[in-house]
């Protein structure tokens, strides 16, 4: 069966059916480790990669996307594609434009308008410095730069890459970085002038999703009339490990009423997979999700508790949750084997993608993920089919 039947079953519930087996994406550094310490070499890793940038363990959308896809683990193991990324911009297209640079750092605003320190020699997240919007004048005038020629938000060959796309083997998802009614906001304002402008002006925030959910809406109608999406992603990450720094009362006022008419919105293109991407101890969240609904969660941390979840829940979708620390060096076999038991039990439940939560990190070893992914592959087959 081709990936995306696997996807779509798996997330119908569909228990006899075969399981998709396939990884989220990897570290670039974990990549050159492994092709190292023995992974078979199909394809380098592109040289300008930083070792923390992700390669996908997505089929590409074409040739033009292949890049940033890892093909070596997923030959060698055998493995499905996971969800390909269709590439979108929500931001007002500045242009780049560099601040200072020393030999060590290199400090410029970003298509967004964040200004932001991003180290030459080293890996690592760029550090926001300043954010375009810090009150609604920030706001009024930052929307300006924004018009309805969604042309230019299309990848070129959008066209030809829409007929394409109809007898793809593998999965779509629309959403993610950085969509999402609290993340995007943080994105522009910083964490804590949204938290500051939930007491000070809440207006500013409604207002805010006002925009963008009317902008994401007209935007990904031309590409939903165009590409069958096999899912939608809601990036949220609202949660630390003790739980959601935002609470549920603020949930419903902040956010509810906007995932219902998205969803609605969605629903007029006959998606039927919705999922929210969160980090962090989520537990207080999952109903709200749910009750404004969201199908699915991703990538469920080690600090949730995924089979109480799964109890708790039968009809949610369940994506990721494996805890990769147990692939570390200092880890062994044994580790791994409780671990892959708990996901044996989850998988004969149903609505699961077992996989390592993000990105497999350069502290995973290649034997210690060639054994993980070997036994998971072998319980995948036999959990379904």
């Amino acid at each position: 069966m081709y990936s995306r039947e696997k996807f779509l079953e798996v997330m119908n519930f569909e228990t006899d059916k075969p399981v998709l087996k396939a990884e989220f994406a990897y570290w670039a550094g974990a990549i050159r480790n492994w092709l190292e310490q023995g992974l078979p070499k199909i394809k380098e890793v592109p040289v300008d990669m930083a070792e923390s940038e992700p390669l996908s363990g997505a089929s590409p959308l074409s040739e033009e996307y292949s890049k940033k896809s890892e093909i070596n683990v997923m030959k060698h193991l055998k493995l499905d594609s996971f969800l390909e990324k269709f590439p979108f911009d929500l931001s007002p297209q500045y242009r780049i434009e560099t601040v200072s640079e020393t030999n060590e750092y290199k400090i410029y605003k970003d298509s967004f308008g964040i200004t932001v320190k991003a180290l030459k020699n080293k890996s690592g997240t760029p550090m926001a410095l300043d954010y375009p919007i810090k009150n609604k004048k920030d706001f009024y005038n930052y929307i300006l730069g924004y018009d309805e020629d969604f042309s230019k938000r299309l990848p070129k060959d959008f066209d030809a890459l829409a007929v394409k796309l109809k007898n793809r083997e593998f999965p779509i998802r629309l959403g993610g970085n950085p969509f999402g009614f609290s993340f995007l906001a943080r994105h522009l304002m910083g964490e804590v002038n949204y938290m500051l402008n939930m007491y000070d002006d809440p207006g500013l925030l409604k207002e805010f999703n006002e925009f963008y959910l009317d902008f994401v809406m007209k935007y990904w109608s031309g590409i939903l009339n165009k590409i069958d999406v096999d899912c939608v992603f809601i990036l949220e990450d609202i949660a630390y490990r003790s739980g959601s720094f935002i609470s549920r009362d603020m949930f419903r006022e902040f956010l509810t009423p906007y995932y219902v008419r998205f969803i609605d919105f969605l629903k007029q293109f006959k998606i039927k997979n919705i999922i929210v991407d969160c980090d962090g101890q989520i537990d207080e969240l999952i109903p709200l999700w749910v009750k404004a609904g969201v199908t699915g969660i991703f990538p469920i941390e080690a600090v949730n508790d995924i089979e109480k979840i799964r109890d708790a829940y039968p009809r949610l979708a369940l994506l990721g949750g494996f805890n990769k620390k147990v692939l570390f060096k200092d880890s062994g076999f044994k580790q791994i084997d409780i671990e892959l038991e708990k996901t044996g039990r989850l998988l004969r439940k149903g609505g699961y993608i077992p996989h390592i939560d993000h990105a497999v990190s350069e502290d995973v070893t290649w034997e210690n993920f060639r054994y993980y992914r070997t036994r998971l592959n072998d319980i995948c087959d036999n959990a379904g089919g």
